[in-house]
């Protein structure tokens, strides 16, 4: 969660929210799919709601904060 508010803070303002998208980015990695389509999912996942549209950039981070922090 504090990786996700340092990208931006409303990312981890519904924490349920959060843990479920990254549940997500982890069946990506598991998956073996490549870094973009797993940047670009995170992205998609975590964009709306109070976060409103992320970057690419910011899909990128997701992905990297979630890999190194949330998946075992």
């Amino acid at each position: 969660m504090t990786a996700l508010s340092h990208i931006k803070p409303e990312l981890a303002q519904d924490e349920e929210r959060a843990v479920n998208r990254a549940r997500n980015v982890c069946s990506d990695l598991q998956a073996g799919k490549d870094d973009a389509t797993v940047a670009a999912n995170a992205n998609a996942r975590f964009s709306g709601g109070s976060a409103g549209q992320l970057t690419d950039a910011q899909g990128a981070e997701i992905a990297k904060a979630v890999k190194a922090s949330f998946c075992a």
